[in-house]
């Protein structure tokens, strides 16, 4: 990367793409996850994949004793943004094999609390590496209007680790915000 493009990521603009930086924890972004190792969402939380200030923090989910419970993981940007873009760096060896992409904008029912309808983004294919590189996933093969959302939910059904551990150390959702 040359300086341009670093300083503006650092700026949370990606020029050469026209995307800004959604899931920083400064603009009020936050992560939950259905499983943190341990339970110690200090050492392990979803949080740990939103920060970019330090290398070493990540996501750790406990394993899945059955093999056949999805773990999710769900960012909320508590806005109307567009996606266009997931980068994800996994640790090697406990990389999620199986993602699935689901977007939702919260609405308000007819009883005045907040209803969630999770959409999953059928055309966005997701096949991370079994790698510790950070990894990018285009999502715009969706119209536009398809990637309109105020929270994002990735499903892993699968992962490299035997116990099925998945450990990201970024995480980082690209796109536009909308007004």
């Amino acid at each position: 990367k040359n300086l341009n493009t670093l300083i503006n990521e650092t700026a949370g603009i990606d020029r050469y793409n026209n995307m800004q930086f959604l899931s920083s924890s400064s603009s009020g972004t936050t992560a939950k996850a259905s499983s943190v190792l341990n339970n110690n969402s200090k050492l392990y939380g979803p949080m740990n994949a939103l920060d970019n200030n330090n290398e070493s923090s990540c996501w750790n989910s406990d394993g899945d004793a059955d093999g056949n419970t999805a773990i999710s993981f769900i960012v909320s940007f508590h806005r109307s943004v567009t996606v266009k873009e997931l980068r994800i760096q996994f640790q090697g060896g406990f990389v999620a094999e199986e993602c699935t992409l689901f977007l939702a904008s919260s609405s308000v029912s007819e009883k005045g609390g907040v209803k969630t309808e999770w959409k999953e983004l059928e055309d966005s294919f997701m096949e991370p590496e079994d790698s510790n590189e950070m990894q990018c996933f285009d999502l715009t093969e969706e119209s536009e209007n398809d990637r309109l959302c105020d929270s994002l939910k990735i499903e892993f059904r699968s992962s490299t680790d035997f116990y099925g551990r998945v450990t990201i150390y970024k995480l980082e959702v690209w796109g536009d915000q909308t007004q």
